[in-house]
């Protein structure tokens, strides 16, 4: 009886904190992209092609001070997740992380789902990159969780949700979608539209046409 007590209280606290999560989420605050007054963890997933350009492009404007030169001074530890197939992006991230002082990290993971594949098979994968990307997610604890679109994302924001709603990090989710989308959203937008804070999109009829989506110009022209 007792065990069964500690259960259900166990629960309605879960449950609690979940619609209070969901709450912060749904009444969040256009993002400020200024640089913060203090150290921010910050966990970012890099996706092949474009997506790793623009996230190079957004972690630059956003970690710069107009007045120095010295980038990346607050946002620190910084966790790259990457797919293992991905070389080309880890290229991309290690040279520009070159003479950069700070605490970096790259991990990776399988994609949650590759490109053409069904959404039925998707399932296993996506759940397969969900149990293998926990340790590196928890290792990262982040403030932030930064993604420019790519598949590889979904189960890592999955995960840091789940860590944000036990209390374990702060792990607020701010999602970019690419400029290649200029009509409708990806799968991923149209998933994380429901539990990150922000959505943030690059052409003005995405922002006018969808749920919760912000406009906030082109990363690269």
């Amino acid at each position: 009886m007792l065990e069964c007590l500690v259960c259900g209280a166990l629960l309605l606290i879960t449950v609690l904190r979940l619609l209070f999560v969901l709450f912060q989420i749904h009444s969040s605050r256009p993002p400020n992209l200024s640089p913060p007054s203090q150290k921010v963890r910050l966990l970012a997933v890099a996706g092949s092609g474009g997506h790793t350009a623009e996230l190079i492009q957004l972690l630059t404007s956003i970690t710069t001070a107009p007045s120095s030169n010295k980038s990346f001074v607050y946002f620190t530890p910084r966790h790259y997740i990457v797919a293992d197939t991905d070389s080309m992006s880890q290229d991309k991230i290690e040279q520009f992380e070159r003479d950069k002082v700070a605490d970096v990290v790259i991990s990776k993971i399988p994609r949650a789902r590759e490109v053409g594949q069904s959404y039925f098979s998707s399932v296993l994968t996506t759940l397969y990159a969900q149990l293998l990307c926990f340790p590196h997610v928890f290792r990262a604890r982040p403030d932030m969780l930064l993604v420019t679109g790519p598949g590889t994302c979904i189960p890592v924001c999955f995960m840091v949700f789940a860590l944000r709603v036990l209390g374990i990090c702060k792990g607020k989710i701010v999602y970019v979608e690419s400029i290649c989308r200029v009509k409708t959203l990806s799968l991923s937008a149209k998933i994380l539209v429901w539990f990150a804070d922000h959505v943030l999109v690059q052409w003005p009829q995405l922002a006018e046409r969808n749920y919760r989506c912000q406009f906030i110009g082109r990363l690269v022209s």
